[in-house]
């Protein structure tokens, strides 16, 4: 779908742009929209599932510390990341009623673990682990992202319309996926730390996708012994290019000391998804 060309490590990051576009959705939400597979269309609005609360979770852990930056345009960066999030949250707000609304869940006991583990970190955690775990999360989401945008298997097969919604939600996590990593840097600077949480998060993210995903299925009437044979089988997660194994493979550079998410250059993705997505809603 879109090429990435590599440039040196450690350039600076990309100008950050909030985008709006009108996306219709819920018929599209009431299908199986990708590709006509039940299993992966769940899979897919999975990931959407813990978004609202943990992108609310990573504007509070980045607000806290905004005075104490000291490069205005970090700050300036900082600002804009909260608007971009703010976005993502209404949207898939929207997303996940129309998915519950159209195949039957209930979202409370679905978004439970993460919401309950997202306000009491908020609540309870101390301001550092709150930092790191966003960094975190948020690598990790630009991982997902860039898999989405770089490599045609992911998305080919997917209803144009929901396409196009992960495209825009892509594009823009990849666009500030440095800016809590470089605010951890400069308030907090803990690599060991940060290592530490990530390991921890990778665990859980895994765990909780294939959780979340039998929660859904089964409320659809489905089996759960269905699913969880699908679950563990599939090349689609655990294959040797699925998506957990993907993910492991690039989160594996994330624990060398000097790592920075702009050793990985994005630029040419953003420019092309942008221009796609700019076409796809003039």
């Amino acid at each position: 779908m879109y090429s990435d060309d590599s440039a040196a490590p450690g350039e600076a990051s990309v100008p950050m742009v909030v985008r709006r576009y009108p996306f219709d959705l819920e018929a599209a939400l009431a299908t199986d929209w990708y590709g006509g597979d039940r299993y992966r269309t769940i899979i897919a609005n999975a990931l959407s599932i813990p978004l609202p609360s943990g992108e609310r979770m990573f504007i509070r852990a980045l607000r806290h510390y905004l005075d104490s930056i000291d490069s205005p345009v970090l700050r300036e960066e900082v600002k804009i990341f909260f608007k971009q999030e703010s976005t993502h949250t209404q949207e898939h707000v929207k997303y996940n009623r129309w998915i519950c609304q159209h195949r039957g869940y209930d979202l409370a006991p679905i978004e439970a673990p993460y919401k309950d583990h997202n306000e009491h970190l908020c609540e309870y955690g101390e301001p550092r682990l709150l930092l790191a775990t966003t960094v975190c999360m948020e690598h990790l989401t630009a991982i997902v992202s860039h898999l989405l945008i770089s490599d045609p298997r992911w998305l080919a097969e997917a209803d144009p319309r929901v396409r196009d919604f992960w495209l825009w939600h892509s594009v823009e996590e990849v666009e500030h996926k440095a800016v809590a990593f470089d605010v951890y840097l400069q308030v907090c600077g803990d690599k060991e730390f940060l290592d530490q949480v990530m390991r921890r998060t990778v665990l859980q993210l895994a765990q909780n996708l294939q959780f979340t995903a039998c929660q859904m299925y089964m409320m659809e009437g489905g089996r759960p012994r269905d699913i969880r044979q699908w679950l563990q089988e599939t090349p689609f997660l655990h294959g040797e290019h699925g998506l957990l194994a993907e993910i492991v493979r690039h989160v594996e550079d994330f624990y060398r000391p000097d790592f920075h998410p702009w050793d990985h250059d994005n630029r040419t993705l953003i420019d092309q998804v942008s221009a796609h997505l700019q076409h796809a809603f003039a």
